[in-house]
């Protein structure tokens, strides 16, 4: 009976521990261990709320915690970027593309990140050739790689891959793209232009107009090839054309206009297209202020004011009526009557007399048509 006791008791024992064996195991498998946040998860935290000096910081730890972590490196690299270490960036992701056994996904972002790296850079060759690459694969934003690649094109002035590129990449492109689309043959019709070539020049200046028939540069210069070629007449038709069908761009062949007329004697034609223009629009304050500084050369003061003063309400405190009056009131001799509008004037606003074409995009100012800004390269950024 001793011995059978201290069996049951033995076995109880043994029972006991394996209970406790398995319920420690048990306990192990299914537990979360709390640990702490990686260097990976930190830096991305940082990230979301804004923090990119201590996530540019956590990311650094995180690769050197895991050189596995692609992403991790990604984001460094762009980090990099953003924070004016476009050539440090540029490394790290160009060292990611030696990698083996990338999904096509990550591949994608990192020749993406490189373009990034070689616009900031202002390597646009290498951008351009990786914007294309991207456009090839057909998997990623196309309407962002496109207009990063177009201006790409635009900085480097090559206009025909530009046009390319529209064509290519858009079945339906917008009106916007299209008027882009024609500035670009326009800017490369004067390209062919510069090579004694005003004939091939011209038909990309028609090709552009069948694109965008309001393309207002497409008829600047194909009317100023044919000036340029002494074909006067060829050329009045051209702007002639243009002022009758756009009249609210026609202001900027006026000067040529009259300068072509001038010289075939018949500058009384310009009198005649403003009228026109005028009986048609009567708000368009650029035929108005060009009819009446006809009057003024003529000596025609009185039906310069009367032209004037039909001007709507709304308009007549425009900068080119309102100083188109002045120098008419100055030039009937009505000095005082002058000089007390311009003090009115000048007491209600702080607008200039003279009339100029400014760059949207960095406000370089110009006194003659443009459609490629000299100071920031941008094109279309003049409101003409």
């Amino acid at each position: 009976m001793h011995f059978n006791g201290m069996l049951t008791e033995f076995l109880l024992i043994i029972l006991a521990i394996i209970i406790l064996i398995i319920i420690y195991y048990l306990t192990k498998t299914f537990r979360k261990p709390i640990t702490a946040k990686s260097n990976y998860l930190l830096a991305l935290e940082s990230l979301a709320d804004g923090n990119t000096k201590w996530a540019l910081q956590k990311f650094k730890e995180a690769v050197r915690e895991d050189t596995e972590n692609i992403d991790a490196y990604l984001r460094l690299g762009d980090l990099l970027r953003e924070k004016g270490l476009a050539t440090h960036a540029l490394k790290i992701h160009k060292d990611l593309t030696l990698r083996s056994n990338l999904s096509e996904d990550i591949n994608t972002k990192i020749q993406h990140s490189l373009m990034l790296d070689y616009e900031i850079l202002g390597n646009m060759n290498s951008a351009i050739e990786v914007a294309n690459s991207l456009l090839e694969k057909g998997k990623t934003n196309i309407g962002e790689i496109v207009t990063k690649l177009l201006k790409y094109y635009e900085k480097e002035r090559r206009w025909s891959d530009a046009f390319e590129a529209v064509k290519k990449n858009f079945r339906n492109p917008s009106v916007q793209m299209k008027r882009k689309s024609a500035l670009y043959l326009v800017l490369e019709g004067l390209e062919i232009e510069k090579k004694n070539q005003a004939r091939d020049a011209r038909i990309k200046f028609r090709e552009a107009l069948k694109i965008d028939p309001n393309c207002s540069a497409a008829y600047y210069y194909l009317g100023k090839s044919y000036y340029l070629e002494d074909r006067v007449e060829d050329a009045i038709k051209e702007w002639q054309n243009f002022s009758e069908k756009l009249p609210g761009k026609a202001h900027i062949v006026f000067n040529v206009l009259e300068k072509a007329w001038f010289d075939l004697g018949k500058f009384g034609e310009a009198e005649k297209l403003y009228k026109k223009i005028v009986a048609k629009d009567v708000e368009n304050i650029f035929a108005i202020v060009a009819l009446a500084e006809i009057y003024n050369k003529k000596a025609e003061f009185d039906n310069a004011l009367e032209i004037l003063d039909k001007v709507a309400e709304d308009k007549a405190v425009h900068p080119r009526i309102i100083g188109t009056r002045l120098l008419t009131l100055s030039n009937k001799n009505q000095y005082k009557i002058a000089c007390g509008e311009a003090i009115e004037y000048f007491q209600k606003s702080h607008f200039l007399t003279s009339w100029y074409y400014v760059c949207q995009e960095c406000q370089f100012e110009s006194n003659e048509p443009l459609w490629v800004c000299p100071q920031c390269q941008n094109i279309a950024s003049f409101e003409i």
